[in-house]
């Protein structure tokens, strides 16, 4: 049960200061699931990775190789799994700008990598 504001005014709590977390809203639980969800797979991981390394775009035929899946099938499943972080144009592969942000962040962020 949460403690009414009015019961200690300014947040204040004796001498410490009272710290409210930020509630989780539907949409935001939302997003979340669907950045857990790329962060899932191995093979979508990799897609990213390779876009990220490459300054330019990559065929479908070259990400595919440097990504090593055989299964077309299962490679184009990934891909579009990948669609809101990854666009397609003339038949080349880039990382949109949100793909970008997105790679950038889980690459700085040591403890995803399992370098504590």
């Amino acid at each position: 049960m949460a403690i009414p504001g009015w019961i200690w005014p300014d947040n204040q709590y004796g001498d410490r200061e009272v710290h409210h977390s930020p509630s989780v809203e539907g949409l935001e639980i939302e997003h979340a699931t669907s950045v857990f969800e790329v962060l899932s797979n191995t093979t979508r991981l990799e897609i990213l990775v390779a876009l990220h390394e490459r300054s330019g775009s990559l065929s479908y035929t070259k990400l595919r190789e440097v990504v090593s899946v055989d299964d077309k099938g299962k490679f184009n499943y990934h891909l579009r799994k990948l669609e809101p972080l990854v666009c397609t144009q003339d038949g080349e592969y880039t990382l949109t700008n949100r793909g970008e942000t997105f790679i950038q962040r889980i690459i700085s962020e040591e403890i995803v990598l399992n370098r504590e």
